[in-house]
């Protein structure tokens, strides 16, 4: 590696020190870099000898200040009451404050860049005034004021436009009242310390009394009060010293260059330190395309697992440069075991971090949280559950509450009430808050109670990272309690918003020891540091440069006008950046990812193609052995486990089971779903449904009918008749009874729940269904109910290997009538059916699209009854919901193979062939020989509760 610029720097600060001198400064970009100039002057010396200070420019700045640094948030809450007492009718705080911030961050460039505030936001109606003096303004500045306005005013003044104008007229008022008021209390924003320390440079109000020598080294884009306060320390005797390459200051249209060309001439160079030749020599360049951010992650291990580990640790030997932040804990996670010391220097943000998951779902469970009229407390089941598997709140409570969810579940829980958290740690989570105090204080004592937990643990990595992650978190709860002391207007709701957004946009700092171990860093952090091999992630065009959006209340074109920075100056300022991490290195390793999903466009960084341009160099993009993996079918032989299962549907067996015709439907379908749920005992998981499901509308919608028709039935002797019918209709009674069965069955009987959300819409539909099924009975009544939810069984002999087997066949059936002498069997259908089928064959197709299982089962039901009915006909029939809605609905089913002879009126004609079909079905079902197999690729796998095991969630 070419000598680092900090190490030359040293021997030169060595070479030039003055006999006991003890009082040089030196001014440096950052601290970090700082502290390597210090050990390179003490490992190039053995005399003892005074250090130099050195500082970082903020600090340099905010010490020579006369004013303080103000806090962030109370800046903004500061601003908003100016902004009050100006406006007749001021904006709620809260919507303020989106805004607010904006208008410090364009007040601090104006402080930085020495913008005159009157003068840029002065509203120029007459464009004449452009031609008047104007305080000095160059030709090209009002060339840019003049496009602005100009373009402004054409067309009509809309309301945006006006909108603009009231804020414009409004910013230049609360930028002289906000700097009137931190000026009288002593403090202000880092602009204002910036132009209060330049101005009274200017004004010959302030001189660097320092008897000692004062060094400046490393900088790049400078503001004009960095302009100002160099030109001073120049005066003074300060040396200038700059890191750069000959190969973008030599070429003007190189933007890497664009700054430092001006600085030179500004502020000549000391002494060159070295040839800044750096990009001319030879490199070893290596570029990837990765399809994803974890494969940049892995491939970080494969870039080092064959490097010395004594290099490794070297501080100054690799650096991994991450140029999206995000990828720090993947990264981490991708070391090598040889990287034992690892110095980061960067900040993690803090919303990617699992207390702000924690905290996040502790604000979720408040906002969504509901008051009963008795005033107590209830919560969303989804937020609860998010909290109860937390693995924060398993490390409070030592395992998570297993029981409690359990319960939830069970008993279909929606909102929960506070009353059913009975343990301290849930009590302590699972209260009411009513203010922003009481927001604050909950988690300050959630959170304190988490710290104090994993305080006593081992330095285990997580751990490390769980404590620092919770210190800053209530450093940020202690600022806001503070605040919310000092101000009354702090509602519970702008806290929670105020807090979130604090922390959304909070780095926590990593602390370490910088001058040993593997660098991983920021590209802000790689300012005069130099590294044998740099490994840069994420070279994307959209993360380097960055492609924020800089949100400012200041148009372009006035911007540039007033010497503002631009997209184009943080162009440059990258640039730069790039170059000079490239310049000393002798191994360069660049990733980027190259997935086109989401807003990522694949794309890599204008200053990689650049690269690839100058140096001749190719892509690597690492194969992977991508095949089709061809997925084996799955073959459940039937073994003596099945048989001992399939046992308990003949006559006699100790469970005495029925084999039921969803069974039957089930095994047409796919045999292999049969095995699953019928015989391996799979179902669905258990999850709370908030809105009653498919399986829940029928039954309470039978249920419903059901009760309705044993009551009427049991007054007259079970007949139902038309008068019956009317008089209910007129009622609200078949209302009141759905209310409750919906009741006693969604919300498992607890009476003091109401219906709401989209149940609301499911009961009108539940209850127009019903109201049609008693309009379309009034149609036929008199009749007699024969039987409501009546279970029916019957035997079925079938031959299993020559042996005959007698079998117990059943089903609970919804409505048994007599009508007019006809014996119906009637099932109520409230999902999408049809009354029509193609012919009995096709009831057992299972690879036949439109197979009509309701048909099916509906004339097992009538073969059931038979038995109990000998000699009469039984109609097999369907109450639709689809069909009962039509003029002339009949409930009959159709054998459109018949066409105008279809209507089933009797199963008697069509029971031989009916039971043919069953029991060559169930003798299969029961064959040893006949294994349960997947049923073809079809689209039914879709709604399959075992897709996934299939590996059939593919299927649109």
């Amino acid at each position: 590696m070419t000598e680092a610029i900090l190490k030359r720097l040293a021997d030169y600060l060595l070479r030039t020190a003055r006999e006991g001198e003890d009082d040089l400064l030196v001014i440096l970009p950052n601290r970090r870099a700082g502290l390597f100039l210090q050990r390179y002057m003490s490992e190039s010396t053995d005399s003892s000898m005074w250090m130099p200070r050195v500082s970082g420019i903020g600090d340099f700045i905010e010490t020579e200040s006369k004013l303080g640094l103000s806090d962030p948030v109370e800046l903004q809450f500061r601003l908003y009451d100016i902004y009050s007492a100006m406006v007749e009718q001021a904006e709620p705080l809260d919507q303020f404050l989106q805004w607010g911030e904006m208008m410090i961050r364009d007040f601090d460039e104006l402080d930085k860049y020495l913008v005159d505030a009157e003068q840029l936001f002065r509203n120029i109606r007459d464009l004449k005034a452009l031609e008047e003096p104007l305080a000095g303004l160059e030709p090209e500045q009002l060339v840019f004021i003049r496009q602005f306005w100009e373009g402004f005013y054409e067309g009509n003044l809309t309301p945006e436009k006006r909108q603009f104008l009231q804020t414009w007229e409004l910013l230049p008022r609360l930028y002289n009242k906000l700097q009137e008021e931190l000026r009288y209390s002593g403090e202000g924003y880092q602009g204002m310390q910036y132009r209060e320390l330049a101005e009274r440079i200017l004004k010959g109000e302030h001189a660097f009394e320092r008897r000692g020598r004062t060094i400046v080294a490393g900088f790049n884009a400078l503001n004009q009060c960095e302009k100002v306060i160099f030109s001073t320390l120049r005066e003074h005797g300060a040396a200038f010293f700059w890191d750069y390459d000959q190969r973008f200051m030599d070429d003007r249209g190189e933007e890497a260059g664009r700054f430092l060309r001006e600085n030179i001439l500004r502020f000549p160079e000391a002494e060159k330190l070295e040839d800044f030749k750096g990009l001319a020599k030879g490199k070893q360049y290596r570029i990837y395309e990765l399809p994803t951010d974890v494969l940049q992650s892995k491939t970080v291990y494969h870039l080092l697992k064959d490097e010395d580990p004594d290099r490794l640790v070297k501080s100054t030997d690799t650096a991994l440069v991450l140029c999206d932040e995000e990828l720090l804990l993947p990264v981490l996670m991708s070391l090598p075991e040889g990287v034992e010391e690892v110095n980061i220097t960067m900040g993690y943000p803090m919303k990617n971090t699992p207390v702000f998951s924690f905290l996040d779902s502790l604000l979720r469970l408040h906002y969504h949280a509901r008051k009963k009229a008795d005033g107590s407390t209830r919560f969303y089941h989804k937020d609860v559950n998010d909290i109860l598997q937390h693995p924060y709140f398993w490390k409070m409570q030592g395992g998570g509450s297993v029981e409690l969810s359990g319960r939830i579940i069970r008993e279909n829980m929606h909102m929960i009430d506070r009353e059913l958290f009975k343990g301290e740690l849930e009590q302590m989570i699972f209260r009411p808050l009513d203010n922003a105090a009481s927001l604050l204080e909950y988690l300050r004592k959630i959170f304190l109670h988490l710290l104090e937990l994993i305080a006593g643990r081992g330095s285990r990595h997580e751990d490390v990272l769980d404590r620092e992650f919770c210190f800053q978190l209530l450093k940020q709860v202690n600022k806001f309690e503070r605040l919310n002391e000092q101000r009354s207007d702090i509602s519970y709701q702008l806290m929670e918003r105020l807090l979130r957004r604090s922390l959304q946009n909070l780095r926590i700092p990593f602390e370490g020891e910088p001058l040993s171990g593997m660098q991983i860093m920021g590209i802000l952090e790689t300012r005069l540091l130099d590294f044998r091999h740099v490994i840069l992630l994420s070279m994307n065009e959209e993360v380097m440069p960055a492609q924020e959006a800089t949100h400012s209340h200041i148009p372009y074109s006035l911007r540039m006008a007033f010497g503002l920075p631009s997209r184009e100056e943080m162009d440059a300022i990258y640039a730069y950046y790039f170059y000079r991490l490239l310049q000393r290195a002798d191994r360069v390793d660049i990733l980027f990812n190259g997935s086109t999903e989401g807003v990522s466009t694949g794309e890599m960084s204008r200053y990689v193609r650049q690269l690839i341009f100058e140096k001749g160099l190719e892509v690597i993009r690492p194969g992977l052995n991508v095949q089709a993996r061809e997925i084996t079918p799955i073959k459940i032989e039937h073994g003596e486990v099945v048989t001992q299962k399939l046992r308990r549907y003949v006559m006699g067996s100790e469970e005495d089971r029925y084999l039921s015709p969803s069974a039957i439907n089930t095994y047409i379908d796919c045999s292999l779903k049969y095995y699953f749920r019928y015989i391996a005992g799979l179902g669905e998981m258990d999850e709370i449904s908030e809105d009653i499901d498919a399986s829940g509308f029928g039954t309470v919608v039978h249920d419903s009918l059901n009760e309705l028709y044993l009551e009427i039935a049991g007054k007259n002797r079970g007949i139902i008749s038309k008068e019956d019918l009317n008089k209910l209709l007129s009622s609200n009674e078949y209302e009141s009874l759905l209310r409750e069965q919906f009741i006693k069955h969604h919300y498992k009987g607890r009476k003091k729940e109401t219906i709401e959300g989209r149940n609301i819409l499911i009961f009108s539909v539940m209850l127009r269904y019903m109201k049609q099924v008693l309009k379309q009975d009034t149609t036929i009544a008199p009749f007699e109910l024969v039987a409501a939810e009546a279970t029916y069984r019957r035997n079925l002999a079938i031959e299993v290997e020559g042996k005959t087997i007698e079998l117990s066949l059943g089903g609970k059936i919804d409505r048994i009538d007599r009508v007019g002498g006809q014996l119906r069997v009637i099932d109520y259908k409230t999902g999408r059916t049809d009354q029509k089928f193609r012919d009995v064959e096709s009831l057992f197709d299972g690879n036949y699209g439109s197979r009509n299982s309701a048909a099916m089962q509906t004339f097992y039901y009538a073969w059931l009854v038979g038995e109990a009915f000998p000699g009469k006909d039984v109609m097999p029939g369907l109450y639709s919901m689809k069909g009962l809605f039509k003029e002339e609905f009949d409930a009959a089913l159709n054998m459109t193979s018949l066409k105008k002879e279809g209507r089933v009126a009797s199963f008697f004609p069509l029971e031989n062939q009916f039971m043919e079909l069953l029991k060559e079905l169930v003798q299969k079902l029961f064959d040893p020989t006949i294994p349960f197999v997947q049923r073809e690729n079809d689209k039914i796998c879709s709604y399959c509760d075992f897709a996934s095991l299939c590996q059939r969630k593919f299927i649109d």
